[in-house]
């Protein structure tokens, strides 16, 4: 369950995207934070049908769609609990509060903004695969309220990880909230990671059976093939109300992946067979940067039964990605799930990344949104945007792709009596649709811009006062990028449609009781001349039809300062390739998973300071399931482990 607070589908994305691979504060509880089941973390813990790398069965990491409070920025690096107070998916009925939303909805980090009296932070914890940490979080608010910081530290000191590999990293970031005059706020944010890792590894199956089981946490690469690299982000955020019913405000964000150097190890099998051929992926200093930000003027007014607004914005990125200069490294025939035998480091000191990708991206856009009597909500909005993306080849000429498509959305809600609101949408949105993963012949090559569009309908229930229930069903359409099976080439295959029924259950439906539940089914298709051609099959790689997550939180009134936690996930069957092979005629099939998860948090007083202790065991049945990424390459999901924090409140 998300509240495991790392699943096995999510780990190897937090892996790449987090500014930080480890820490959390004891005292962040997601299942009581969250608003709804749709995706919610708090700090490092989460919880969710959906998180960043699946929504509705869509990356929002690939698609670019991300938010700072509120405000539009483009993420290469990642974020750290450092400088964010939580992080949200937002889809359906909650993007109706938002400007220009994204078809396949947003993900919405929040900043910290401390309280008066908002204690400071110290960390010790042992993680679940066994690595030592510390983190430090310095927490302050002026009495005037003109300023608020939160600056933080971590510090991996043994970076264990999913495959059993080692490493360290450390990290420094914060934020702070200035007041200027009595109109204008600015908000400043920033981290700056470094990170020593051992290289993961990916098995690649070309047979028409899954591989067998291997023995999870034992490092199968070579000692040598040990990465290092560093990531940063800083941003700005400014908003100032000059006078009457008119705010202005404008973002401007930083971030930057710079991997010094990187492995992948790929175990090439034929289905069951106990041999595989090894070889490793090589990368010399590969740079994503992005610039991103907007400007945006905003009018408002309000009366006792209306509120509504309009808001002009104009936005844009520059982004700029080296890659390339790979060398394959043949380690030769081994037994899978057996540790390599080591071979001599090769000298790859003369390897340059030596292709380049630049997006330059513009766009205005108008939104408008009403409220009446807390009655009806509108949202609608109208975004011109611009996009030009250059690919520069190896002593080659420039190849160069332009769309300047029409954006645009359209969402409204109605109460119905009895605590019930009605509510629908319709958005067409142009997203990025991701990098070509190292298993891939043409790996780390940007593709193109995708137009998608979402419609869907549904209603909010509020049951009682604190628990509510959403339902919804949804249609969402765009490009398919999957692994050509005659080529091994990361391409567009054909179109792809998520057509499901999403719901969710939140909140404290008795004191002391918090709960969160849901769960997604899904219909995705795909189409196209190789589906049509009986070449591939109509299911897209690593969709699950079925996915459902229950936690619950519960105080324990016999003992103060304890809550005892429990969390559960099914994760139905999802395909394992786009090509056809079997001999019924059906794509290969990852069996459905189900884990639990236990956790207890303990709060007390000593030596006039306050104290966190958290405990978890996260698949505690230890159940084992392969994982698939949209390269078709599979992984492991995670064995039974445990999880030890305290925090002091300073």
């Amino acid at each position: 369950m998300r509240s495991r607070f790392l699943s096995a589908t999510t780990l190897a994305a937090l892996n790449v995207f987090c500014l930080a691979g480890a820490g959390a504060q004891a005292s962040s509880n997601a299942v009581t934070g969250a608003e709804d089941a749709f995706g919610f973390t708090s700090g490092e813990e989460s919880i969710g049908i959906y998180d960043q790398s699946s929504v509705r069965g869509f990356n929002l990491e690939a698609a670019g769609n991300y938010r700072v409070n509120g405000t539009y920025f483009v993420k290469n690096s990642g974020v750290s609990s450092t400088f964010l107070e939580s992080t949200a998916v937002k889809i359906g009925y909650a993007t109706l509060a938002a400007s220009l939303p994204g078809p396949s909805g947003v993900v919405d980090f929040k900043l910290r903004d401390p309280a008066h009296g908002e204690p400071s932070l110290v960390t010790l914890g042992l993680g679940e695969f066994n690595e030592t940490y510390m983190d430090i979080l310095y927490k302050h608010r002026a009495s005037d309220n003109r300023l608020s910081l939160a600056l933080g530290a971590n510090f991996v000191f043994d970076k264990s990880d999913l495959q059993g590999g080692g490493g360290s990293s450390w990290l420094v970031g914060g934020t702070s909230r200035i007041s200027i005059g009595s109109q204008s706020v600015l908000r400043v944010f920033g981290g700056e990671y470094d990170y020593r890792r051992d290289s993961q590894f990916r098995i690649v199956n070309v047979g028409d059976e899954l591989p067998h089981r291997i023995e999870r946490r034992r490092f199968l690469g070579q000692e040598w093939a040990r990465e290092r690299g560093q990531r940063r982000i800083a941003g700005a955020l400014f908003d100032s109300t000059p006078a009457g019913r008119w705010s202005v405000g404008g973002t401007l964000v930083f971030s930057q992946e710079d991997p010094t150097r990187a492995y992948r190890q790929l175990f090439v099998v034929d289905g069951d067979s106990e041999m595989a051929t090894s070889r490793i992926v090589a990368a010399p200093q590969q740079r994503q940067t992005s610039w991103s930000g907007e400007i945006r003027g905003r009018w408002s007014a309000e009366t006792a039964s209306l509120r509504h607004s309009v808001e002009l914005s104009l936005r844009g990125r520059r982004s700029r990605n080296l890659f390339g200069g790979d060398r394959v490294l043949g380690i030769g025939e081994v037994l899978l799930g057996a540790k390599p035998a080591q071979m001599a480091a090769p000298d790859t000191s003369d390897a340059r990344a030596d292709l380049r990708t630049a997006v330059d991206q513009w766009g205005a856009g108008a939104a408008y949104r009403l409220a009446w009597r807390d009655r009806f909500l509108l949202n609608a909005g109208l975004l011109k945007s611009r996009y030009i993306k250059r690919f520069t080849p190896a002593g080659g000429v420039s190849e160069r792709g332009r769309s300047a498509p029409w954006l645009y959305n359209l969402g409204g809600a109605a109460r119905a009596g009895g605590g019930i609101e009605l509510y629908a949408s319709y958005s067409r949105g142009l997203e990025e649709s991701g990098i070509a993963p190292a298993s891939a012949a043409n790996r780390n090559a940007v593709l193109d811009a995708i137009i998608v569009t979402q419609r869907e309908i549904g209603l909010k229930y509020d049951l009682a006062p604190g628990l509510k229930a959403v339902i919804a069903g949804f249609d969402t359409r765009k490009p398919y990028a999957g692994i050509d099976s005659q080529t091994n080439i990361y391409r567009f295959l054909g179109d792809v449609r998520h057509r499901g029924i999403e719901a969710s259950l939140s909140g404290r439906p008795i004191k002391g009781t918090s709960i969160v539940a849901g769960g997604v089914f899904l219909q995705p298709r795909l189409s196209g001349a190789q589906v049509d051609a009986g070449i591939i099959g109509d299911r897209p790689v690593g969709v699950p039809q079925w996915r459902l997550i229950g936690s619950i939180d519960q105080d324990i009134a016999a003992v103060e300062g304890l809550s005892l936690d429990l969390a559960g996930e099914y994760v139905g069957r999802q395909a394992a390739r786009t090509r056809i092979a079997l001999p019924e005629g059906k794509q290969m099939e990852i069996a459905p998973s189900v884990t639990f998860d236990l956790g207890a948090r303990y709060r007390f007083r000593a030596l006039d300071n306050g104290f966190t202790v958290r405990l978890q065991a996260l698949n505690i049945f230890n159940d084992y399931a392969w994982t698939v990424d949209p390269s078709e390459a599979l992984g492991y999901s995670p064995s039974r482990r445990f999880r030890l924090v305290l925090t002091a409140e300073l």
